[in-house]
């Protein structure tokens, strides 16, 4: 059962079995700073590779469902490590020792890549080095922004810029302390709503969590995992794609097979003629990974996910066939079918109608917490926990009156403070839940994200300059549809891993929230270094560098010409909830609905339009394999579909270390 009903208490049955030597598995020093050690290694590859690379090519390093910049280093370690143990055995590593190496990388340089750093920096700058004449920026909104949270210095900017110079860090301190700890807060507060979570979503529901199998079995069975052949044939096939397709943009003779959506015909363009037309674009894909994840999923999940999005493309060409206006409507923000509306209001029901779902299990959580222990079936205490639930409660709410204060500082007002916080809280815990039950390649939200959901309610003249200008400056930090930089799914990943080896979690939590601060901090300053020798309006990628500018095109347009409520994209917004609210009380209540709400959820965003194929596939394949082999076969048939995914990422990093060194041009396996 997908959404367990709120009034279901856990029993011990819920629980996973560990032994006594399981628990036991403690942390060590070395691992502690091995892990914070290599996190400042793959951040400085992760800027170099999509900064100073960035449009010869390169495999994004962190944005994807298993990081490939980590991946890639755990496979690494693994190897060492058997080396070690025939070797060296008493300098081998422990699963738990590498656990925590890895997932420290994950947690914390997620948040320096697309959606993260690469835009809030870039977008530090941009409302004054931008500003001129013809913009009239500076009389728009300038006085409304405060020295703390933006670089003035006119000096420092030319040098962000143009590069060729060295980085002027008194003139950046202030920015860098303010700005890591909005992050630090943000990431925080995700870990204390993962602790409070774990129990429900990996004990009680047994979420799939797709993108663990593979690191848990490298990390836990070691050479074994590499015996097996099928792996080695699955790893042999996409690995030798994307080599040869890296090849091949150097030296065009070369054959190559594309795998990406970039290369592949668009069905939007083969279908030109009305009504058909409608569907906009669709591009196939072969990303190998993507399938091999897929494939892990439940055929009830991927099945959901793709006719999902089928749907969306049959509302469009049934608006298309009806005459409907194509244009926007309501303010200029919503046009039929409110794709991105009812992605929205998904995303608000997984998480709103979700947590009462749960409600019988967060009473019991929050009465453990606080002294009132009901419910003779809830552990004794929460050792075994990630941390005391009071501590996750209390850091909570902590963590959110610090970001509360620090948008008040910056000029907004609470109450718009509180709405944009919340309303990028439940976008954040829904993304998370979508992760942990797809594995979707790129966790990207609706369109229609925090900050345009705040102004298609209410449009934007009930908000004061100040109130725009500040959410023009989180919505790259946290309203944002692009949720690729969110710790939080890595976070519940790696209590999930923590429970399959038997890692004590109370301990891996205190290594995760080091590397998410010390990460953060460090990576900031990697990427001023590459940004000021290399110049972001420069040699550096120019759309990270034109993210960071568009959200000051949107707030002078607000300012300029102020937008109504968005009547229509309300009502579709509604539609979205009450269309997830229905399925998220199918699945719990009727045990042949087969359908996913959030199978509906993904198919609303800009993500399965990228990979819908490669879950076709994927569910084709899986439903075959059970239907004529049955779940024996399914079982042998995981070493090659491990392979597929492991050859994918490998190649990735292999050619983007190689582009880092040479200069070659590199082909993406991932974007």
């Amino acid at each position: 059962m997908a959404f367990a009903v709120g009034t279901t208490k856990p029993t011990a049955a819920d629980k996973p079995e560990r032994s006594p030597t399981e628990r036991k598995s403690t942390i060590t020093l070395r691992a502690t700073v091995l892990g914070i050690v290599l996190t400042g290694i793959t951040d400085l590859w992760l800027h170099w590779a999509e900064l100073v690379l960035g449009g010869r090519g390169h495999t994004a390093l962190a944005g994807t469902s298993i990081p490939v910049g980590a991946f890639n280093i755990l496979f690494a370690l693994v190897i060492i490590n058997l080396l070690l143990t025939r070797f060296l055995k008493p300098l081998a590593f422990q699963p738990a020792e590498l656990l925590v190496i890895y997932v420290m990388m994950t947690v914390s340089t997620v948040i320096s890549s697309s959606g993260g750093l690469h835009f809030i920096v870039p977008g530090i700058t941009a409302a004054f080095y931008y500003a001129n004449s013809s913009n009239s920026w500076a009389a728009l909104f300038h006085k409304n922004i405060p020295d703390w949270i933006a670089q003035k210095d006119p000096v420092a900017l030319y040098g962000f810029y143009v590069g060729n110079t060295h980085v002027p860090w008194a003139a950046w301190r202030t920015q860098m302390l303010t700005w890591t700890v909005f992050m630090s807060l943000v990431a925080l507060a995700t870990l204390c709503v993962v602790a409070i979570l774990r129990r429900q979503w990996i004990d009680r529901e047994r979420l799939t969590f797709p993108t663990v199998a593979v690191p848990m079995e490298m990390m836990r069975d070691g050479a074994g995992f590499f015996r097996d052949r099928l792996l080695w044939l699955g790893f042999a096939i996409p690995f030798a794609i994307d080599v040869m397709n890296t090849v091949h943009l150097n030296i065009p003779t070369v054959p190559y097979i594309p795998t990406r959506t970039a290369d592949q015909p668009d069905l939007g363009v083969i279908l030109n003629a009305p009504p058909w037309n409608a569907i906009g674009s669709t591009p196939l894909s072969f990303y190998p990974f993507v399938m091999g994840i897929a494939y892990l999923l439940s055929v009830d999940m991927t099945m959901s996910c793709w006719l999902f999005w089928l749907v969306t493309k049959a509302e469009a060409v049934f608006g298309s066939a009806a005459g409907m206006s194509a244009g926007a409507t309501g303010g200029g923000q919503s046009a039929w079918p409110f794709i991105g509306h009812q992605g929205a209001g998904s995303f608000l029901a997984l998480t709103i109608f979700g947590l009462w779902l749960s409600r019988g299990y967060l009473a019991e959580v929050w009465g453990l917490a606080f002294g009132r222990r009901r419910g003779a079936n809830l552990p004794a205490d929460d050792a075994d926990e990630p941390m005391s639930y009071r501590v996750a409660f209390v850091g909570l709410a902590a963590c959110m009156a610090g970001l509360v204060a620090w948008c008040v500082a910056a000029g907004m007002r609470p109450w718009v403070a509180i709405t944009v916080l919340s309303l990028s809280m439940m976008y954040m815990i829904a993304a998370a839940r979508i992760r942990a039950e797809t594995g979707n390649a790129w966790l990207f939200g609706p369109d229609v994200d925090a900050y345009r959901l705040m102004t298609t309610a209410v449009g934007t003249t009930v908000y004061t300059g100040a109130d725009l200008t500040v959410l023009a400056y989180l919505r790259n930090a946290i309203a944002s549809f692009d949720l690729r930089c969110l710790s939080m799914p890595n976070q519940s990943d790696a209590y999930k891993m923590a429970d399959g080896l038997g890692v004590r979690k109370r301990q891996l939590t205190g290594a995760l929230a080091f590397a998410i601060v010390a990460g953060i901090a460090v990576s900031f300053a990697i990427a001023l270094m590459v940004w000021y020798q290399y110049g972001a309006g420069a040699k550096t990628d120019a759309w990270r560098t034109y993210m960071g500018k568009q959200p000051f095109d949107q707030l002078s347009d607000a300012l300029s010409t102020p937008v109504k409520t968005d009547i229509p994209g309300v009502l579709a917004t509604g539609a979205g909830f009450a269309i997830t609210a229905a399925l998220l009380l199918l699945r719990s209540h009727v045990t042949w609905w087969t359908l996913h709400p959030v199978g509906y959820a993904i198919a609303n965003t800009p993500t399965m339009n990228q990979v819908w194929l490669p879950f076709f596939i994927a569910w084709l394949a899986k439903v075959m394999v059970l239907r004529y082999g049955g779940i024996r076969l399914y079982r042998r048939s995981l070493p090659f579909v491990y392979g597929i995914i492991v050859g994918d990422f490998i190649a990735g990093g292999l050619t983007t270390v190689l582009g880092c060194f040479t200069g070659i041009n590199v082909y993406p396996t991932n974007w």
